[in-house]
């Protein structure tokens, strides 16, 4: 998946947001913040219950005093946030813009590799060399189908 790096430094307003209301469906066992992750039992220990719809338990941190956190030792999924261009960001996140020009890079190659697709279809290729190019292809857009890529 995209990394995006040293983000703390660039545009973290430190603002605690992203700690305040985090997504968790305790009965699959996963977290949606950074896309749809696997809730590892250090983070889900770090949880307290807010509130809750349907299947979905809104959490905050239990490090997190007067919006910053306190945590010293801060986990994988704390340290790498926001890790995709797919992130689920507060409000007024200072990574929105950021992360709204990273998808829209994910979704414009999205947009030519089908494109190529589309055009190596219709040329004249061996058979073999033209499955080649189309599985490539199709495997970047797969990598990002849980985020809608069959539609962009």
């Amino acid at each position: 998946m995209y990394k995006i790096k040293n983000m703390e430094k660039n545009f973290c307003n430190k603002c605690g947001k992203c700690c305040e209301k985090i997504a968790v469906d305790f009965n699959t066992n996963v977290m949606y913040r950074d896309g749809i992750q696997v809730l590892s039992p250090t983070f889900s220990s770090m949880l307290i219950p807010v509130s809750r719809t349907k299947n979905i338990t809104f959490c905050s941190c239990k490090f997190l005093i007067n919006n910053l956190c306190t945590n010293p030792e801060k986990p994988k999924e704390c340290s790498d946030y926001p890790n995709s261009p797919f992130a689920f960001l507060p409000e007024g996140c200072g990574y929105e813009g950021y992360i709204f020009m990273q998808n829209e890079r994910i979704k414009q190659k999205v947009r030519k590799l089908k494109e190529e697709i589309l055009d190596y279809s219709t040329k004249l290729s061996t058979e073999k060399e033209l499955k080649k190019i189309i599985d490539h292809h199709q495997a970047f857009i797969d990598k990002y189908k849980q985020y809608g890529s069959y539609d962009w």
